[in-house]
């Protein structure tokens, strides 16, 4: 029972599963708290902070449950109304360089030709974390991101 507590896998550029929103707001100077966040699967959105990413600008939204961090949401404002190839070209971009780092996705579902709303999105899995990418072209803006969240399959009850 006084034994060492476990180190909680790593979601996103150091910020662990578990970690407190004081936790995460002292590894992230930039970070603020986040008053009436969005929620995902229940756990609310604590902190966010604008950042770079793969040279976009991006918001990183970190999203707490009862036992602390448990996603990191990154989304990406670079994507433009009427840009779709382009849009496109910078979602696959970003796949690749996810793939560089994890290895090649589980799933992938690419955009479908004449399809009115295009969307693509993959889905990588290393060990207790989960990454998924999403490109959406739907209702007005579109939307580019990627979330990082703890893989409850993988990681058992102790999350």
């Amino acid at each position: 029972m006084g034994g060492p507590r476990p180190v909680m896998p790593e979601i996103w550029e150091g910020a662990r599963v578990g970690m407190t929103p004081a936790n995460v707001l002292k590894l992230f100077p930039a970070a603020r708290r986040t008053v009436a966040g969005a929620s995902i699967a229940g756990d609310v959105e604590g902190a966010s902070m604008a950042t770079r990413v793969a040279d976009h600008d991006t918001v990183a939204r970190f999203y707490f449950g009862k036992k602390g961090l448990s996603t990191v949401e990154l989304d990406f404002g670079d994507v433009e109304m009427g840009r779709t190839a382009a849009n496109l070209v910078e979602a696959h971009q970003l796949g690749d360089l996810l793939a560089q780092k994890y290895g090649p996705a589980q799933v992938c579902a690419s955009p479908q030709p004449g399809a009115l709303v295009q969307s693509y999105s993959c889905r990588w899995t290393s060990g207790p974390v989960r990454i998924e990418l999403e490109y959406r072209e739907g209702a007005p803006p579109p939307t580019l991101s990627v979330v990082y969240r703890a893989n409850l399959d993988a990681a058992g009850s102790g999350l």
